[in-house]
């Protein structure tokens, strides 16, 4: 949700935002929008697929800030689209402006784009933080307005909509939210952090002491991401502004507002302008629904806190799912795409930058995710086969396609009751894999990136040349060397100097091609893990991926070098990219092992140069200690044409032999001269 342009406007007026010293006290964070902000407010990786690493190491951070100065955070993310309806049309418009902010990319020009993984890492490291997450049914604007207000804390976000909610604790907006510099009071050295506050009173006040529940009225005629009036409908609103610029349309909106009583004289008002009668019953109707948006009443996510119970007030369509599955999924375990298969029947997939020539990189493990609506289909009529609509790219455009769901003869209910083999079963044939890794000496953390590579060099197209291969199992070793301190200094010397470059790697239009089609993979294999609870053991997404040093390691081998000589003086680290390579070529055919294991010919990457600044040293916003408290944080190349879904639909037939056997196998504070207050 967000009201259009009004956060510019609040931000340019003095008499609204108050400087506040935050500390010790409760904090609910819009999670969706904080994993946004603070991975554009770092230069970190988006042209090359992400840098999930640094993404961790900002994320940390951010909240070991927030624990010295005695903040305790709780964080709600959004979960499934809106039921109603209401929001899709916006939802596509935002889907289509990321793949043309992707294609952008892909071109050398600016845009911004979140990696594909980002919502997994995020989750998984504030699990690890031990920082309390609740992930909603729905969007998580208004469950986290009220739940501030039940609790008479502050929301922290970005989002204008929270300008809004009556909320008695009051709004920090994030893009002022101060938290890379804490500081100390002189006297007792107590922390804190400088924050900017907004209440609904504040606002109201420099509008002769508006009615405050015209602003739901006030916030609908803007428009936002539920209404969108007809804006002919009403008068030019600048001619009751007192201020001139781009900010005089909300300016004189309030000014009018503020001469009425309250909501029912303002849309009388507003109706005596209005001469057809059918565009009177829209606008009426409309503005009643927009006084119910922002209307705030008990939450139904503060006993998921309290008690680790589900939340309650459940949509229809899932007040039927077992209470295994709300729990997994309010504690961000499961994917909350899940959610819209269930209730919309449809999916809206994520892009990262690749070649818009070639097809979209989510055709690549469609399989997969057939394999899922199969899993989360109960219902279904058997006379005709159950269908998701995905939506997906057909080169810049965003297209729909129906795509039908793989049975797997498992229920829902009881899937988590099934043995543990048998799920695991489930799984490998929905990857097309035979074996099981541990046999083949693959570290338990690799498991699932080794099952989504053997997968992804047999499905994706163009086929990936054998240096993306080679590169990808290089990232994996440094990365599982790197995770654990213990064995950190069993990385190579020049795997290092490769990942600590700052110089920026021109892009490789094919590797990023190939490498959003592994993301992709590993994505929707997360996805069904989760759903079958995890039958192979969950790693450390961040750990997994970083497009830089990927494409860094490319570079190297175009100039002849192998992997080997990249790891050579570290036995550790060749046994393991040995093992891994093996685990790999032991379920791949033997034309295809040929064709991996052939030279790399001494040529540059395909030129696509893309603009992309340093990655920052995140370790200048230092941690904070608190004396009396421990820190936390220690085919074949080529253009292709597009084919019927058929083809797709046929590519990986999952087998449904699914016996349990065993298997073998910025405001400057300085600019507004004002008290600080604080917030204890």
């Amino acid at each position: 949700m967000g009201v259009q342009r009004l956060k510019r406007y609040i931000e340019g007026n003095n008499d609204v935002l108050k400087r506040r010293y935050f500390r010790k006290s409760k904090l609910i964070i819009d999670g969706s929008n904080l994993y946004y902000s603070l991975y554009f407010s770092f230069p970190l990786d988006q042209v090359h697929g992400g840098e999930y690493e640094g993404f961790e190491k900002v994320v940390s951070r951010f909240f070991a800030n927030l624990r010295i100065c005695k903040i305790e955070p709780y964080v709600v993310l959004d979960g499934g689209d809106d039921i109603s309806d209401k929001k899709f049309d916006t939802l596509k418009q935002r889907t289509q402006d990321r793949i043309k902010r992707a294609d952008a990319l892909s071109k050398g020009r600016r845009g911004e784009v979140l990696p594909i993984l980002i919502k997994n890492v995020f989750k998984q490291v504030l699990r690890k933080l031990k920082v309390p997450l609740i992930q909603c049914v729905a969007e998580a604007d208004w469950e986290a307005a009220a739940l501030a207000n039940e609790w008479n804390c502050p929301v922290l976000s970005n989002d204008s909509d929270f300008f809004i909610f009556d909320i008695k604790g009051g709004f920090l907006p994030l893009s002022d939210f101060n938290w890379k510099k804490v500081e100390s009071m002189e006297q007792s050295n107590k922390k804190y952090i400088v924050v900017s506050w907004y209440s609904v009173s504040n606002l109201c006040s420099t509008f002769n002491c508006m009615n405050k529940h015209l602003l739901p009225i006030f916030a609908t005629i803007l428009g936002n991401d539920y209404a969108h009036l007809d804006k002919t409908l009403f008068p030019n609103w600048t001619k009751f502004s007192l201020i001139p610029g781009v900010n005089c349309k909300i300016d004189g909106l309030l000014r009018w507002l503020s001469c009425h009583k309250g909501p029912k004289d303002a849309i009388k008002a507003l109706l005596s302008m209005i001469t057809n009668p059918r565009d009177s019953v829209t606008v009426r109707k409309v503005l009643k629904e927009g006084l119910q948006e922002y209307r705030l009443t008990p939450s139904s996510i503060a006993q998921f806190f309290k008690r680790g119970e589900p939340q309650s007030n459940l949509p229809r369509p899932l007040q039927s799912l077992p209470e295994w599955f709300l729990k997994a999924l309010g504690e961000g375990k499961l994917n909350s795409i899940l959610l819209d298969v269930l209730t919309l029947h449809r999916v809206t997939l994520n892009f990262s930058v690749q070649d818009f020539s070639l097809h979209s990189n989510n055709l690549t493990s469609r399989p997969i995710r057939q394999v899922i609506y199969g899993l989360m289909v109960q219902a279904a009529a058997e006379e005709e086969q159950y269908k998701v609509e995905e939506y997906d790219r057909q080169g810049l455009m965003l297209t729909s396609s129906k795509v039908p769901a793989i049975s797997t003869n498992l229920q829902l209910d009881t899937l988590w009751e099934m043995p543990q083999n048998l799920r695991l079963e489930v799984f490998l044939d929905a990857l097309c894999v035979s074996q099981a890794l541990e046999e083949l000496l693959v570290p338990a953390n690799l498991q699932l990136a080794v099952y989504v590579t053997c997968y992804w060099l047999k499905h994706a197209q163009p086929e990936p040349r054998p240096e993306f291969f080679w590169a990808l199992l290089v990232g994996l070793v440094y990365g599982e060397l790197s995770r654990d301190p213990l064995t950190e200094k069993e990385v190579p010397k020049r795997l290092k100097n490769l990942k600590s470059r700052e110089k920026e790697s021109s892009l490789d239009l094919q590797a990023a091609h190939a490498y959003s089609q592994w993301q992709g993979s590993l994505r929707d294999s997360i996805c069904l893990s989760q759903l079958l609870n995890n039958p192979v053991p969950e790693p450390e997404y961040a750990w997994l991926y970083s497009g830089l040093f990927l494409h860094h390691v490319i570079t190297e081998m175009s100039r002849g070098i192998t992997p080997e000589s990249l790891l050579d003086g570290a036995p550790h680290a060749l046994n393991l990219y040995q093992a891994l390579r093996e685990a790999v070529e032991h379920e791949l055919g033997k034309d295809l092992v040929r064709r991996l294991r052939t030279k790399v010919k001494r040529a540059q990457p395909s030129e696509c140069p893309a603009h992309q600044e340093p990655m920052d040293d995140i370790s200048k916003y230092p941690i904070y200690e608190d004396d009396d408290e421990e820190d936390p944080c220690r085919g074949k190349n080529g253009k292709a044409d597009y084919q019927d879904d058929k083809i797709f639909e046929e590519k990986c037939m999952v087998r449904t032999r699914h016996k349990a056997k065993r298997r073998t196998s910025k405001r400057d504070p300085k600019a507004k001269k004002s008290e600080y207050s604080y917030w204890e």
